[in-house]
């Protein structure tokens, strides 16, 4: 029986965020988990998902840019193969934090909207101005 490969993995990088949507299925909240993989440990995850034969991983969490090496992982991920998108809530990217994720070599970013308009969009994600 032939081997399913994977052609894409989705890995939640942190459970850490800063918005509280009604719709989250992460639990994410305002700190990482104790047990949240370091650097090292997600750079050999994301070698291990790129060795399966998966070609795209996706980063998302939580809100990922909330981790302190999202860039070094988003790079390790292209060194190793992997065509790296990320889902985030879009309320950290600046015209600086999105060229350094250009730069880390991030292919895609989707931002989600769940409004019509701002006072909509805020109250699903529970938080002003998001």
């Amino acid at each position: 029986m032939k081997a399913i490969t994977p052609i894409l993995v989705s890995f939640a990088v942190t459970r850490e965020c800063n918005l509280t949507c009604k719709h989250c299925y992460s639990l994410s909240v305002d700190s990482p988990h104790p047990k949240e993989l370091n650097t090292v440990e997600a750079k050999r995850l994301i070698s291990q998902i790129a060795e399966s034969g998966a070609r795209l991983i996706i980063f998302d969490g939580g809100e990922p840019l909330m981790r302190h090496d999202i860039f070094e992982l988003v790079h390790h991920a292209r060194d190793v193969g992997l065509t790296p998108v990320m889902g985030s809530n879009g309320t950290l990217i600046s015209r600086e934090i999105a060229m350094k994720l250009a730069e880390a070599g991030l292919e895609a970013i989707a931002i989600s909207l769940d409004g019509v308009d701002a006072k909509t969009h805020d109250a699903f994600r529970d938080v002003q101005g998001a």
